[in-house]
């Protein structure tokens, strides 16, 4: 467990074709089901201290306890996602690890109180999130994401959703429905 931004519960990549990728992972690697939620607009997003619009496909599905994401940028602006496929244009390696807090900004303060710096930060319908990168290594990214009710549910849902899969209907349009 990290002192500063608590336990990894996911890693992130960036791709760019989120339908290729998920059907490898379920069918080459067994990861799976995925939930995909396509064409979301971040209500907010700043990027590198602009503000942007930001729409994306995302994915998510379980390996055993540890959460996968997957990312496809739809819209042209820059982002940390477009940043991202521009060092890595043959492939892009995992992108990010994200902590899931809730206490969000304290976390984000203790990671900038020893030198990481927000490079992207936003809020989705779910909460607040933050990228920070660190000077003496800019290509290891975290992610804090505040872990609200909402957010919990749906990532349980997916975990629970990964035990026992038994590789039918790997793609699942939509994030499982909050239940609170």
């Amino acid at each position: 467990m990290s002192r500063i931004f608590g336990g990894i519960q996911q890693s992130g990549y960036v791709v760019r074709d989120i339908d290729e990728r998920m059907a490898f992972l379920s069918a080459k690697a067994g990861i799976g089901p995925w939930f995909v939620a396509r064409n979301l607009r971040l209500p907010l997003c700043i990027y590198r201290g602009k503000e942007i619009e930001l729409e994306l496909h995302a994915a998510l599905a379980n390996s055993g306890t540890h959460q996968v994401e997957l990312i496809q940028q739809i819209s042209p602006e820059g982002s940390i996602y477009t940043e991202w496929l521009e060092l890595y244009p043959d492939g892009s390696p995992m992108q990010h690890v994200s902590s899931w807090e809730e206490d969000f900004d304290g976390a984000v303060s203790r990671a900038q109180a020893v030198g990481w710096r927000l490079i992207q930060e936003g809020r989705s319908s779910y909460g607040p999130f933050a990228y920070l990168e660190h000077p003496d290594d800019p290509k290891l990214v975290f992610e804090v994401t505040r872990k609200g009710p909402e957010r919990a549910s749906i990532f349980q849902q997916v975990a629970t959703a990964a035990e026992g899969w038994d590789g039918t209907d790997p793609i699942r349009e939509g994030w499982p429905i909050y239940s609170g």
